[in-house]
């Protein structure tokens, strides 16, 4: 009896390992509570207010997923070109992550998408400027593919004309100089580093400082999040959540330095 009791308890291992190969564990059914926070959040954004479609590519973004926002805070004028995230994948994002990383931490959807406003105006910003408060004070940043860069008047405070601010906008990432804040990646400003633990195989640079080493990062980047646009995980969220997982539980927005 007892020999026949350890054979079907290895037959029932066996089968669930199987089981799990072939039917691996579905990501948390998404609630419309969910969407709604998502959707939101996104109505907040000051970036994503006054926004329409294009017409062409830009810059290996398909149009489809696209779209030009201009916008004001305060006397500084914003143009940006910015990834079309829907509320439903946002929300599937969140929803994934905190279901993975962030078990009982029954805040941690709601604060999650906090940070994405509170860090980028929960904006993907393509191309284009980002008017965010840094150091207590307004300012520009100009962004490619959800990273910060060095361009004229980037981290500056102080009006900057809309035809300049095209013109860097449709800057190839060839010629992108300089990363601001490390090369992170909005929403959340996810460290390279950080994403590079969730995709060894991508070869993700250490530092960004040659030229080579930053168009490597902005096509990772872009690639990745068109990915994830039809997965039920964003990485560079992940990898993030995967970074703070201390100050997350306590209920806080992390920065770069926090546990």
């Amino acid at each position: 009896m007892a020999r026949f009791i350890r054979r079907a308890g290895r037959a029932v291992a066996v089968f669930s390992l199987c089981f799990e190969f072939f039917f691996p564990t579905l990501a948390p059914a998404q609630t419309p509570e969910h969407v709604a926070a998502a959707k939101a959040i996104l109505e907040k954004s000051p970036v994503l207010a006054n926004c329409s479609t294009v017409e062409k590519d830009f810059l290996g973004w398909p149009a489809a997923l696209v779209q030009r926002c201009e916008y004001q805070s305060d006397d500084m004028p914003g143009l940006a070109y910015v990834l079309d995230v829907k509320p439903e994948t946002l929300a599937r994002w969140v929803e994934a992550g905190c279901s993975a990383l962030m078990v009982g931490a029954t805040h941690c959807f709601d604060r999650t998408l906090k940070c994405a406003l509170g860090s980028t105006g929960a904006a993907f910003v393509i191309g284009g400027d980002l008017i965010a408060t840094r150091q207590g004070a307004k300012k520009n940043l100009f962004y490619r593919n959800g990273v910060a860069i060095v361009a004229p008047n980037s981290g500056a405070p102080g009006a900057v004309p809309i035809a300049e601010q095209e013109q860097i906008a449709q800057m190839p990432e060839k010629d992108v100089s300089g990363m601001l804040e490390r090369g992170g990646v909005a929403l959340w400003n996810t460290m390279p580093y950080q994403f590079a633990v969730k995709a060894i195989d991508l070869g993700v640079p250490a530092e960004m400082n040659t030229p080579d080493r930053r168009e490597k990062w902005l096509e990772i980047v872009r690639v990745e999040m068109l990915k994830a646009l039809e997965s039920p995980e964003n990485r560079f969220l992940s990898g993030w959540m995967s970074a703070h997982p201390i100050t997350l539980r306590a209920g806080e927005c992390p920065d770069s330095r926090d546990p």
